[in-house]
């Protein structure tokens, strides 16, 4: 392990195992990390003006590629919880254009989001939150431990599907639990039920093979900054095609 461990910045006085929270940087990614950073300080206004966005295009056609999917289905967040929240602020809102793929989308008062008791805590904060906005339920479907298989997980959480539930949300791989849920299966329930399907993957990149179009959810967050050892602040998100019209950003720029 010493070889492998003299590739990161670790405190060597530490043993760091929580790479869930802020993986560390190993030193060459480390490296060419700030090389960037230091192309950015000798001319910023060139850097940003001319050349990020091409390098932000040929990045994100590389995550795609790694996620399996279309460039234009995933985008940048600095982590989960951001791109989550902004998906929940869009689920209270009507747009000008009126273009939800799920009629009975905007959430409305006694509509409910069901999701499981094995959730962050940053995610059941936030969902509260704009759930008091649109007057919808934050249904945390119990999940007896220990698990004994994926078809019991999917059959004991779809028990809090009923006709008042508009979205499921759970992850895919748990922070409290590390326990890897039937994500696809659960997907597959929830578009034949046209329920929409949001699942938080902060933890699988670096963990296990992805591909999001295989899982089926209709939109998938995750982090590159845990197990995948990105740099800080390297969070996307994933949104079908038939999604993305009523996604606004949480803020409108360039």
């Amino acid at each position: 392990m010493n070889p492998i461990k003299d590739q990161f910045l670790l405190d060597p006085s530490i043993i760091f195992l929580n790479h869930g929270s802020f993986g560390a940087c190993p030193r060459p990614v480390f490296e060419v990390y700030q090389a960037w950073q230091r192309e950015l300080e000798r001319r910023p206004v060139e850097f940003l003006g001319r050349h990020a966005a091409a390098l932000m295009e040929e990045s994100r056609a590389r995550l795609a590629a790694y996620l399996g999917v279309e460039s234009d289905e995933v985008v940048y967040f600095t982590n989960p919880t951001t791109a989550i929240n902004m998906i929940a602020n869009n689920l209270g809102r009507r747009h000008p254009r009126d273009s939800y793929r799920f009629a009975d989308l905007p959430l409305r008062k006694g509509d409910e989001i069901l999701t499981t008791d094995h959730e962050y805590g940053a995610m059941d904060r936030a969902w509260r939150y704009f759930c008091l906005q649109s007057g919808a339920s934050y249904v945390r479907k119990t999940i007896p431990l220990p698990v004994t298989s994926p078809a019991d997980f999917t059959d004991a959480f779809w028990e809090g599907v009923n006709p008042r539930t508009k979205v499921v949300f759970l992850s895919h791989i748990t922070s409290s639990t590390a326990l890897k849920f039937p994500v696809e299966e659960i997907c597959r329930r929830a578009r034949q039920a046209g329920i929409l399907s949001i699942v938080d993957g902060a933890h699988a990149p670096g963990q296990i093979d992805l591909d999001l179009k295989e899982i089926g959810a209709d939109m998938y967050a995750g982090a590159c900054h845990k197990w995948l050892s990105a740099p800080k602040g390297s969070g996307f998100l994933y949104a079908r095609r038939q999604s993305q019209d009523w996604l606004v950003p949480l803020v409108v720029s360039w």
